[in-house]
């Protein structure tokens, strides 16, 4: 039967509710009106029956107030401003029979309060709760210095059923008291045991989720480790058609080439070695770009070479255009640069630039030979990966030579 009226009463209000808290708070303030409101009937009768009508007046106000609030609960689907207005009338109630009911001793009083207290602290709220435990404290407090004086008086002219109804007064109060406090623990329990499910289900989730993460990071490795692989395969491949060649500039050509390719095969290679697969280091990338392309030109000479990184990671999206960018620099510098420069020297730096923009500088200096109008691939490919990354490049020739590279977007 209990739980059919709750369900009837209450059950609408708690589909829409989200959170544990406001159910547990529902679930007690169905508790408290059908409690009241039952022990309202059965104070109505006992009272009928031993003639303490004094008593049956609340008895009639429990359960008057009682009904109106689950039914308006069912009818509106809300229960917080319902409570408040159900906890106003019980503190009306109470005072008002503490205070002015003169026919009974006020035994249960204490208990009623410190019952309702309890409740605004807990269903409606801290504010509410501080506000009800004043408004309590002053209420008691005119009882004890204005009204309890004149019960004393009266105290032996009470009539022997009035000391009868201290009983089950006292028994309802203390009933209901203990009944609350259970309703209450029994919620916290049971918030926990469902906090405990649903942190349980979020672990569980949660490992599944790591799992395939892991499984991923996995196949993405696997992948950059085939991609590096293949591109080594047409780098051989290039290297085997090179040694067909009987002309040194084809051979040269070819040799730009194979070192273009094993420029993308390096990002893969450094994909595949990180445990970060989305950015890679630049200066650790650049450091080994650097260190291939010079044993792939046998360079006979030392190069002083500087970074001046103030990005530490970029991603893959602007690093392959950015790589093949230096690749061409940095070879055209040990191919054409040094042949009379004594200490050679290349400085590169990437920063931000403004908010917008990044910058980016290659120098060296080497005497780079005139093209005399003439349009090379190299410099026709540095031009078409500038406008990918939607740059622009200028280019000074004194002190040192410069690159100077300003790029709107970097996939950081």
């Amino acid at each position: 039967m209990y739980s059919k009226l709750k369900s009837y009463f209450i059950g609408s209000c708690i589909s829409t509710l989200d959170s544990i808290h406001d159910i547990s708070r529902l679930t007690l303030l169905f508790n408290l009106a059908f409690a009241i409101t039952l022990m309202g009937v059965v104070s109505a009768i006992v009272s009928t029956l031993l003639g303490t009508y004094s008593v049956y007046i609340p008895s009639i106000g429990n359960i008057v107030f009682g009904l109106i609030t689950l039914y308006s609960i069912r009818w509106t689907k809300k229960f917080t401003g319902i409570a408040k207005i159900y906890f106003l009338l019980l503190f009306i109630l109470i005072f008002g029979n503490l205070n002015f009911n003169h026919g009974t001793m006020h035994v249960g009083a204490p208990f009623w309060i410190m019952l309702l207290n309890i409740l605004v602290l807990y269903i409606v709220g801290v504010y509410w709760g501080i506000a009800f435990l004043l408004a309590s404290l002053v209420g008691y407090l005119y009882y004890l210095h204005y009204v309890l004086p004149y019960h004393l008086e009266i105290f032996d002219s009470l009539s022997a059923e009035v000391y009868y109804s201290v009983y089950y007064e006292a028994f309802f109060a203390l009933f209901l008291l203990g009944y609350i406090i259970f309703t209450i623990l029994k919620s916290s329990k049971a918030s926990d045991h469902l906090l405990q499910k649903k942190n349980t289900e979020l672990i569980n989730q949660n490992n599944e989720i790591l799992h395939r993460e892991e499984e991923k990071t996995i196949m993405l490795k696997e992948i950059h480790h085939r991609v590096k692989n293949n591109l080594q395969v047409i780098t051989s491949l290039l290297r085997l058609q090179m040694h067909e060649l009987d002309s040194d500039t084809e051979v040269a050509k070819f040799k730009d080439s194979i070192n273009r390719v094993m420029t993308m095969a390096l990002i893969h290679d450094k994909m595949y070695q990180t445990e970060e697969l989305s950015r890679i280091n630049l200066e650790d990338y650049f450091q080994g770009l650097s260190a291939d392309l010079m044993n792939s030109y046998q360079i006979d000479f030392k190069v002083d070479l500087t970074f001046e990184f103030k990005i530490e990671k970029i991603g893959l999206k602007s690093i392959v255009p950015l790589a093949l960018i230096y690749n061409e620099l940095f070879s055209n510098s040990l191919k054409h640069a040094f042949t009379r420069i004594e200490k050679p020297k290349i400085i590169v730096s990437i920063s931000k630039y403004n908010d917008n923009f990044f910058q980016f500088t290659y120098k060296d200096n080497g005497t780079w030979k005139e093209l005399k109008g003439k349009s090379t691939f190299g410099r026709e490919l540095i031009e078409s990966l500038t406008g990918q990354l939607d740059g622009e490049l200028e280019f000074t020739a004194s002190p040192m030579t410069k690159y100077k590279f300003k790029f709107k977007h970097l996939d950081l």
